[in-house]
């Protein structure tokens, strides 16, 4: 009636039905309003949140915390072996590169090959691993100075490094398998309009290269065996994949029934998981240059 802004409910001693309930209604919009419109970030720079959504968006991984006494160290694991491969971290400036600046920057360590060690420390932006062993561990700081997709390189060496060991062929097409969500991409409708689909471009599969598309859940089984035709394309015919990003050109060779290869099946055949592209194990492309390819 006074047209003043009602303010007991803010007052922690304030007592009374009707403070009571206009409290527990103001809370509970505010629950509402954080739920629907807050979105909760992993870490605490943006570099780092735009590299989580990358891996995210690649292989389905989501960042754990390891350490109760660190709760801003972030670990990557492979789905496989449950072994890091990417672990982000707060520090101090000068644990990276001796100075006595003690402003705090977040890094992430990655694995890579002995023989770049050299070659990348020459790289601004990246240092010897803080706390990892330096002989095969490197930290790159993720504050803008290298860029991001410099960062996802280093990336899918890194998980690669730490994975499974499948099988690569001395000679002749490597063997594939991605992921495919029907709840996200009607594969099968494309397929049986198009022989030939433009796919986003994973990891390094290369033309001539076998790709086993693995149908994830419901279905749990590879319903479509491929051969690229083309990789690292410049997109210009898919409207729903962004032009910047490169896409490969497969060709469909075979239809299977989703009980030639389930997931028990590849389970017993060494692949444990498929949340990103990964090469096959010898035992699976057995099965497929067998019961499959050499069919078509």
């Amino acid at each position: 009636e006074m047209e003043e802004v009602y303010t007991a409910h803010l007052v922690t001693a304030a007592a009374g039905a009707f403070v009571g309930q206009v409290r527990e209604a103001y809370q509970s919009i505010l629950a509402r309003v954080e739920e629907d419109c807050c979105v909760a970030l992993p870490f605490s720079k943006d570099q780092s949140n735009r590299i989580a959504q990358l891996i995210k968006e690649q292989w389905g991984d989501l960042p754990d915390y390891p350490f109760d006494k660190l709760p801003t160290y972030g670990a990557f694991r492979h789905p496989s072996n449950n072994k890091w491969y990417a672990l982000v971290s707060q520090i101090p400036r000068d644990k990276l590169d001796g100075s006595a600046d003690q402003e705090l920057v977040e890094i992430v360590n990655l694995k890579v090959d002995v023989r770049e060690i050299a070659e990348l420390l020459s790289q601004s932006g990246i240092y010897p691993a803080y706390h990892m062993s330096k002989k095969t561990w490197v930290s790159v700081l993720l504050d803008e100075t290298v860029e991001d997709q410099a960062i996802f390189a280093l990336l899918e060496k890194s998980r690669h490094q730490v994975g499974p060991k499948s099988y690569k062929a001395e000679q002749g097409p490597d063997y594939w398998v991605i992921p495919a969500n029907p709840k996200v991409y009607d594969i099968d409708t494309e397929f049986a309009e198009n022989k030939i689909v433009y796919w986003p471009q994973k990891s390094t599969i290369q033309a001539g290269d076998i790709v086993a598309i693995y149908v994830t859940a419901p279905v749990q089984a590879i319903r479509y065996v491929c051969r690229v035709l083309g990789a690292n394309l410049e997109n210009r015919v898919e409207s729903d994949i962004p032009t910047e990003k490169k896409v490969m050109q497969v060709e469909k060779i075979a239809q299977l029934s989703d009980t030639v290869l389930p997931r028990e099946r590849m389970l017993d055949l060494g692949v444990k998981a498929v949340r990103g592209p990964r090469r096959l194990t010898k035992e699976l492309i057995d099965v497929l240059r067998s019961e499959v390819i050499n069919n078509y």
